[in-house]
C-alpha cells in the first residue's frame, strides 16, 4: 500500500489543506513557509533544519533552502506568529468536548549538554536520566487537551523558557500562563490535571478562584488539616488502609490498586478539599491526590483516580516529540527560532492527534496506520505510529511541495534602447 502513488497524492492534500487554514490570514511568504514547515517536518520526522531542508526537495542548492529557513524562523512577526497559533486554536476547539475537557499540565526539559553557545542557555535536570543529572538546556512548559474520541493529547501551550533570560519572571508565570491558554480553549468548565511539581499554593488558588476543577499530586512533605490538626500527608496516608479495589492500566503495565479517601483543609485559604490515597503504583510511598471534585462514593474515587493516571498521555507526548522528531537536537540557536520551530512542531503534532481522533473512520487514517508497520493494533497514543506512517508513505514521494503552492512570477521586461 505504501506504493500507490495516490497514498502520496492524498497525504499531500491533507498536509497542504490543514497548512492553508494554519496560514489563514498571514502574507503569501509566510503561507509558503508554513506549509514548507508542516511538510518538511512530516516528511522527515526532524527538527534539524538541515533535513527538514532536504525533504523539500527543491531544485536549488541546499544551504539556500537552509538559509531561508532559518531566516524566516528568526525573522517572523509577533501578529504573523499568534495568527498562526490561534487559527491552530480554532483548529483545536472543533476537536475536544464543548464541555468538561481535561487539560494535562507538565514540565519537560530540553536537554543541551554540550552545547555552549546557544542564547540564555540554564541549567536544568534531565528528567530522562536516571541518576536526574543536572545539565544544560532548556525548561519547556506544556499544556495539552485531550480530543473528544480517542483522547489524544492535542497541545494548546508549549514554551521554551530560561531562567537566566532578561525577560524571565518565574517559573509560576508560565504555569499560569498555561491555564489561561486552558481558559480561552476550554472555557470555565475543564479539569486540570497536574503532577506533584505543580503542589504550589498559587496554583489551589488560583484554580480555586476561577471555579476550574484540578487533580494535583502532592508531595510527601505536603501539610493539611485533618480535623483542625496539621499534619503532613505522608503522615496520614500511613494510618489509612485501602479499601476501594481498581485495576488500572498504566504506562502499558497493568496494576492492582487499592484506594481510600479523606477530608482535609488546605491551610493557605482554610478551604476543604478531598485527598485521595492510591496504593499499588509504588513498592515505597503511595500516591496522595488533592482534589475538588465532589465524592461522595467509590466511582467517584475511580474517577478522580483515572483522571489522574491519564496524564501519563502527556509524557507519551514529550516521548514521541523527543524520539521521533529528535526534538533535543534542534539546531538553532535563539530562543525565538527554538520558540518558532516549536510552534511548527507543536502545530504538526496537533495535526496528528486530529487524524488519530478519526483512526477508524477516516481511510487516510487507517491508510497511514498500516504504512507504519506497527506491532500492535491498538495503542493509547497514536503519535508514535502516525508519525512513522506518514513517513512511510512520503518516503516515495519524488518531488517536494512547491507544485502545491501558488508562487507568482513576474515577467521579465526587457527595456529596449531605439536608435
Amino acid at each position: 500500500m505504501n506504493y500507490f502513488t495516490t497514498n502520496t497524492y492524498e497525504l499531500k492534500r491533507e498536509i497542504v489543506t490543514f497548512s492553508k487554514k494554519m496560514a489563514n490570514g498571514v502574507n503569501k511568504s509566510t503561507s509558503k513557509f508554513v506549509m514548507d514547515m508542516q511538510y518538511g517536518l512530516a516528511k522527515s520526522g526532524s527538527c534539524l533544519i538541515s533535513e527538514i531542508s532536504r525533504s523539500l526537495d527543491e531544485d536549488i542548492k541546499l544551504g539556500y533552502t537552509v538559509e531561508r529557513l532559518c531566516d524566516n524562523l528568526v525573522n517572523m512577526y509577533q501578529d504573523e506568529t499568534e495568527t498562526i497559533w490561534n487559527n491552530y486554536l480554532e483548529e483545536v476547539k472543533k476537536n475536544i468536548k464543548d464541555t468538561d475537557n481535561v487539560v494535562l499540565f507538565d514540565d519537560s526539559d530540553i536537554n543541551k549538554e554540550y552545547s555552549k553557545k546557544l542564547e540564555d542557555l540554564d541549567r536544568v535536570m534531565d528528567a530522562s536520566s536516571t541518576d536526574k543529572r543536572i545539565v544544560n538546556g532548556y525548561h519547556v512548559c506544556e499544556a495539552t487537551v485531550l480530543t473528544k474520541n480517542e483522547k489524544q493529547p492535542l497541545s494548546i501551550y508549549s514554551q521554551i523558557y530560561s531562567c537566566k533570560s532578561d525577560s524571565f519572571e518565574s517559573k509560576n508565570f508560565y504555569t499560569l500562563e498555561s491555564i489561561k491558554a486552558a481558559e480561552r480553549v476550554c472555557g470555565e468548565d475543564f479539569t486540570g490535571v497536574f503532577d506533584r511539581g505543580y503542589d504550589d499554593n498559587k496554583i489551589f488558588q488560583y484554580m480555586t478562584k476561577h471555579k476550574h476543577r484540578f487533580v494535583v499530586r502532592l508531595d510527601d512533605a505536603r501539610t493539611l488539616l485533618f480535623k483542625g490538626k496539621k499534619k503532613s500527608v505522608e503522615e496520614v496516608s500511613k494510618t489509612r488502609k485501602g479499601k476501594i479495589l481498581y485495576k488500572a492500566l498504566f504506562d502499558n503495565e497493568e496494576y492492582n490498586l487499592t484506594l481510600s479517601y479523606t477530608k482535609a483543609v488546605l491551610p493557605c485559604n482554610k478551604k476543604e478539599y478531598s485527598l485521595v490515597i492510591v496504593y499499588g503504583l509504588s513498592e515505597k510511598h503511595p500516591m496522595k491526590l488533592l482534589t475538588n471534585i465532589e465524592i461522595n462514593d467509590k466511582e467517584d474515587v475511580i474517577r478522580v483516580v483515572r483522571l489522574y493516571l491519564s496524564r501519563w498521555r502527556i509524557e507519551e507526548h514529550f516521548r514521541g516529540k523527543k524520539q521521533e522528531y529528535d526534538f533535543e537536537n534542534m539546531r538553532v540557536r535563539t530562543l525565538k527560532s527554538m520558540n518558532n520551530l516549536n510552534m511548527f512542531l507543536t502545530i504538526h503534532l496537533g495535526h496528528i492527534a486530529m487524524i488519530s481522533d478519526k483512526i477508524n473512520k477516516n481511510l487516510l487514517g487507517i491508510k497511514i496506520l498500516y504504512a507504519s508497520k506497527s506491532l500492535k493494533k491498538k495503542a493509547i497514543v497514536w503519535l508514535s505510529q502516525i508519525a512513522r506512517g506518514i513517513k512511510g508513505i512520503l518516503r516515495y514521494a519524488h518531488t517536494g511541495i512547491r507544485d502545491w503552492q501558488k508562487i507568482e512570477k513576474s515577467e521579465n521586461i526587457q527595456l529596449e534602447l531605439r536608435l
